[in-house]
């Protein structure tokens, strides 16, 4: 595993998250960025949700699909240095894996998306061939990032406080 310099850390020590996470974040959890967006909107006359969903059965399967990809957010969210040692060792644990839940989560998207292209009897639709080329590089993103490699096996030591009660619990 190669290991990247102190540009790439934190002011906690840890890797720094990459834009591209983000954006690969944003990507699989459109659907709830979405209905929030829409549900922010005071304008009844503005339909933002058949804009994106042609009918209700789509929206739900977006937010299913898009759920997968719930857990590793909270995680992410959770990525700071903690008070207690064994908590930060839990969470640093499963972070590790938190790279399979997206992935699962872009290949089912994909495999949606397809879906719907069939369904439509393959007749071009340009909002779809964009979701789809934007879900298979998040996907190719995730499976191939030798830095992600690295960002999901960091995670933030614990702080001094803890450090130094784990010292004693030792002694």
């Amino acid at each position: 595993m190669s290991r990247y310099g102190p540009e790439y850390w934190d002011k906690y020590g840890s890797y720094r998250t990459p834009i591209a996470f983000h954006l690969s974040v944003l990507v699989l959890l459109r659907a709830y960025f979405i209905w929030i967006v829409a549900g922010l909107s005071r304008r009844p006359e503005l339909d933002l949700m058949s804009i994106f969903f042609k009918s209700k059965n789509d929206f739900f399967i977006a937010i299913a699909i898009g759920a997968i990809a719930i857990v590793p957010i909270i995680l992410f969210c959770l990525r700071r240095p903690r008070e207690s040692h064994k908590s930060s060792e839990r969470l640093a644990k499963i972070w590790r894996y938190m790279r399979w839940p997206l992935i699962l989560c872009a290949v089912i998207d994909l495999t949606w998306l397809s879906i719907q292209a069939a369904h439509s009897y393959y007749h071009f639709s340009l909002f779809l061939a964009i979701q789809m080329v934007v879900v298979l590089w998040v996907l190719w993103y995730l499976a191939k990032s030798r830095y992600l490699t690295v960002f999901f096996n960091d995670w933030p030591e614990p702080t001094e406080k803890a450090a130094a009660e784990k010292r004693l619990n030792k002694d």
